[in-house]
């Protein structure tokens, strides 16, 4: 974990502290148990575009990635905090080495301003792991809401914005940005998988379409032109 860490302030240090020019860029998030998907966007001639995505680890190899749901239920409660203790610095650092050299390889033609994430599945963390097991609806959820809360404050620590949005209702916010009709959204997301290549998963074109939407509120955006047309 040093060396990531270590990386990402060697990244800060080398990067300029201003980007007046640089273009604003928003960045959809998928996360999941110990990665998640970034799809950073930006409107180029007005039109919404893909200018980066990949896939980034959040928690170091060999470091559990679900505590709550596994591997306290046999620790006493002592052991189980000191091992959330060591996963919580695990994923803080990742999320945060994670933006860092995203900020880092953009730059500096695109500045992120912010970051758009589905709900968290919990309102809060656990504020113990006893708390944790002593719901199983909240036993569930509370590893996910390890890896949400620390890339919302990776986010926040950088000054980006952090929108919440609602599983399902991507496409539809992403429709209304663009001022277009579903099946139009629908095909924009089918020409960028011919036109990207591989990977295009759904929640690659779920969190483009969310970042669109967060894209629309800061600038008037058109539906892209195709290229396959």
């Amino acid at each position: 974990m040093k060396s990531v860490v270590a990386s990402a302030q060697r990244e800060r240090a080398a990067s300029p502290r201003k980007q007046s020019n640089a273009q604003p860029l928003v960045v959809g998030v998928a996360d999941h148990g110990g990665w998640a998907i970034l799809v950073s966007a930006a409107a180029v001639r007005g039109e919404p575009t893909v200018i980066d995505r990949r896939r980034v680890p959040l928690i170091e190899k060999g470091v559990p990635s679900q505590p709550y749901h596994h591997d306290t239920l046999s620790l006493s409660d002592a052991e189980g905090e000191q091992l959330l203790r060591k996963v919580k610095r695990s994923i803080d650092a990742y999320a945060a080495a994670a933006f860092e050299h995203l900020a880092a390889d953009l730059s500096p033609q695109y500045r992120v301003t912010s970051i758009t994430i589905r709900q968290p599945p919990l309102e809060r963390l656990p504020a113990t792991v006893r708390e944790a097991h002593d719901s199983y609806y909240v036993q569930c959820r509370a590893d996910g809401m390890l890896y949400h809360a620390a890339i919302c404050a990776a986010a926040r620590q950088r000054d980006w914005t952090v929108m919440l949005h609602r599983r399902g209702e991507e496409l539809g916010n992403a429709a209304r940005a663009l001022k277009i009709g579903a099946r139009d959204v629908d095909r924009l997301m089918s020409d960028l998988k011919k036109t990207l290549g591989p990977p295009w998963t759904a929640e690659h074109r779920n969190v483009f379409a969310a970042a669109i939407a967060m894209l629309g509120e800061g600038s008037r955006l058109r539906m892209p032109r195709s290229e396959t047309a």
